[in-house]
């Protein structure tokens, strides 16, 4: 069967209409820019509604049944940056590097060979693998490239690197080092200390899968000084935090909103939201400590302006 077909089936969209879209995909997308954290530009292609439409489809029929490692830890339902620095809490010594330029390093190709390994799932919903193959192509890169911003691109970014965590959770396991990955984020944590030699290791790893390591942020810590994994910081006494400087300047944001009425509400709820994953104790106390400045919940306050 044709998975144009199989899409028109589902969706109840024309079958012409969809293949319209799927052949000039490149050209339905927004692009924009978004600051980084250390002052660049991060690019953006935001598909439209039409070819998320699609996207979603591939995502949830085909995606979603392809392999990813229990070490992925970022874009999958039941994981959080909290569970994933938790897995790190009782190293003594953490390693941490990135991947350069991740997901515009993530070719068409990549995920075509492992759609080839996996025929199974086609020959399940009797879809022409070739054809299929090269309609999700299409709808799910641009112009070959993996996009920052398509709905299907976290998913295929775990898929394409289940060799490469299978390989670095072999490794870990044999040396009794703790693997994981968050997005282009590598972790590698142990309670003896990691030689440097997992620099190479990590970066011959990577070469085999066409990426490079970034130098620039590769980094070893220890218990003598601040842990962090994902952005988050591991406290002495083997817990999660957000850090004192975050913790008080989500404190001071709150008092100048309910006070002054200065800052963005749902900047602040946003913030308010992440404290209360990661610090529950901290954000019940912010919530009673402030209600006494508005005559209701912060929250219900904070909603309203």
């Amino acid at each position: 069967m044709d998975i144009i077909d199989k899409m028109s089936f589902d969706l109840k969209l024309d079958k012409a209409y969809l293949s319209f879209i799927a052949s000039r995909s490149s050209f339905y997308y927004r692009d924009f820019t978004v600051p980084k954290r250390n002052g660049g530009r991060r690019y953006i292609a935001q598909p439209s509604p039409e070819l998320k439409t699609l996207q979603y489809w591939v995502l949830h029929n085909i995606l979603s049944k392809l392999p990813v490692s229990s070490a992925a830890f970022a874009y999958k339902k039941g994981d959080s940056i909290k569970k994933h620095a938790q897995l790190h809490s009782q190293s003594k010594f953490i390693f941490h590097t990135d991947i350069q330029n991740f997901f515009p390093s993530v070719s068409s190709s990549k995920l075509s060979n492992i759609l080839r390994e996996n025929k199974n799932i086609f020959d399940e919903s009797d879809l022409d693998l070739e054809d299929s193959i090269q309609v999700i192509e299409k709808i799910c890169f641009r112009n070959g490239a993996l996009c920052i911003g398509a709905v299907s691109s976290p998913a295929i970014s775990n898929i394409i690197m289940n060799s490469f965590d299978n390989a670095l959770g072999e490794y870990c396991q044999v040396n009794d080092y703790i693997y994981s990955r968050y997005a282009d984020d590598i972790y590698i944590s142990s309670k003896k200390y990691i030689n440097n030699d997992i620099v190479r290791f990590v970066s011959d790893e990577l070469k085999k899968q066409g990426f490079n390591i970034n130098y620039s942020k590769t980094k070893f810590y220890s218990s003598k000084y601040k842990r962090k994994v994902t952005g988050l910081i591991l406290t002495c006494d083997l817990h999660v935090s957000i850090g004192t400087k975050r913790r008080l300047k989500i404190r001071k944001m709150v008092y100048d909103k309910l006070i002054h009425n200065k800052g963005n509400s749902e900047q602040i709820l946003g913030y308010l939201s992440y404290l209360k994953d990661i610090e529950p104790n901290t954000y019940n106390n912010i919530i009673i400590k402030y209600s006494k400045y508005c005559d209701e919940d912060i929250i219900a306050a904070l909603n309203k302006t």
